[in-house]
């Protein structure tokens, strides 16, 4: 038996309370259709979203955020949720990690099933590759993954924080300090 953060845990940094900037807790809730998060809305309308976090969480909602929707509807996602999702536009996920890859916080399975995905290529940098021994599980799943042109793409990148959210004409954009 196991349970996830039944609270949000609220980020200090500046334009963290944008419209558009919304913590997994909420997203989660809200495609898993917890009658307190039907309502919901998400801005799924720009290429690329950001998940700061490198927990199975992180990974799993980089998953539904990139998975084809027809897939998803052979599961029990919500409906509403299933419908935002037909109508996005989203191409890449960042997820990013304060720390390197040898600390993140996601299991192996989970990082199997994000690699296992037809539709959607994982990208990590050389030199975060490069960071984990050769005995690590990861290390072998990682390497050499396939780069498909039109395919959806999460890419984990580490060593960053945070330090600011701004809204632009474009969207938001987030601020990172290399660690």
């Amino acid at each position: 038996y196991a349970v996830g953060a039944a609270t949000e845990r609220p980020r200090d940094v500046p334009g963290a309370g944008l419209p558009g900037v919304s913590s997994a807790t909420r997203f989660v809730a809200w495609y898993n259709g917890h009658p307190d998060f039907a309502g919901a809305d998400f801005d799924l309308s720009q290429p690329r979203a950001v998940v700061i976090g490198n927990g199975n969480v992180a990974l799993d909602v980089a998953r539904i955020l990139t998975t084809d929707p027809d897939r998803l509807a052979a599961t029990d996602i919500a409906p509403h949720a299933l419908k935002a999702l037909r109508q996005s536009n989203i191409e890449e996920v960042v997820v990013v990690g304060r720390r390197g890859l040898a600390q993140s916080a996601f299991t192996v399975p989970e990082l199997v099933g994000l690699t296992s995905m037809p539709d959607v290529d994982i990208v990590v940098s050389p030199q975060d590759l490069a960071s984990l021994p050769d005995t690590d599980p990861r290390a072998r799943i990682l390497s050499d993954l396939p780069q498909r042109p039109g395919n959806r793409r999460i890419t984990l990148e580490y060593l960053q924080s945070p330090t600011a959210i701004r809204s632009t004409s474009a969207g938001l954009e987030v601020e990172f300090a290399r660690n």
